[in-house]
């Protein structure tokens, strides 16, 4: 267990320090990544008016990132955890991350003050600041932990299958939001960086100390503790 902790910590650090942090000076300096994002943008936004079907079909996915879709799932899956035996801390953990992606993403959108992708006539209407992408990270929050509770009592082709699916539903949802022009490319990998993130660093902040391991003295069962983490 400490040494998961320690690689969960050493994750989460290195994901904010490396590819986050470089695209977040690149958006507060100006620097080439945002020039090249504007050209993405107004290439998507052409691609969008000759393929009106590609749009309808990033208007469905994208829901599957929204508040609405998101807190439904965590309520669901809480309520779930917290009625089974010995899982509430499980019900916790997916909470807690939650709501602190929540509050995460709101306080870099502001703090950063992107303003979103602007085109006339709009392919879709979203409000709020730009960096991160609210649905990219917070479906990485929950999807993500969710893999982390699940992950763990799957066997064979479904243990395997998984982290896919939750990858696939990720990547969707944030090109849904690339694909409607509400957000640039490196909001959505913004997003999903510090998502992962802090899915990581929840992680190891829920992950339980080590337990008592039994052993034979002399005919009897004892208790022997490892060493805890503070």
């Amino acid at each position: 267990m400490p040494r998961l902790r320690t690689l969960l910590v050493i994750n989460a650090i290195a994901l904010i320090v490396v590819p986050f942090g470089i695209m977040l000076s690149q958006v507060l300096v100006d620097g080439p990544l945002v020039s090249l994002d504007s050209r993405i943008a107004a290439a998507i936004y052409k691609f969008d008016l000759r393929n009106p079907n590609i749009v309808v079909a990033a208007r469905v996915v994208t829901q599957f990132g929204s508040t609405a879709a998101l807190t439904t799932f965590v309520i669901i899956a809480a309520l779930f955890f917290a009625l089974s035996r010995r899982r509430r801390r499980d019900a916790w953990f997916l909470v807690v991350t939650a709501v602190l992606g929540t509050i995460v993403n709101n306080v870099v959108k502001i703090a950063v003050g992107r303003d979103r992708p602007r085109f006339s006539p709009s392919v879709a209407a979203a409000f709020g600041k730009s960096f991160p992408s609210g649905h990219a990270m917070n479906s990485t929050v929950v999807y993500g932990a969710l893999l982390v509770l699940v992950w763990p009592t799957l066997r064979g082709v479904r243990r395997k299958l998984a982290p896919w699916i939750v990858v696939t539903t990720i990547v969707a949802i944030g090109a849904s939001r690339v694909v409607l022009d509400v957000h640039y490319v490196s909001d959505v990998l913004a997003g999903v960086t510090l998502g992962a993130a802090l899915v990581c660093a929840s992680a190891a902040a829920f992950t339980p100390p080590t337990r008592p391991e039994p052993f034979e003295v002399q005919g009897t069962t004892t208790s022997v503790a490892k060493r805890s983490l503070p």
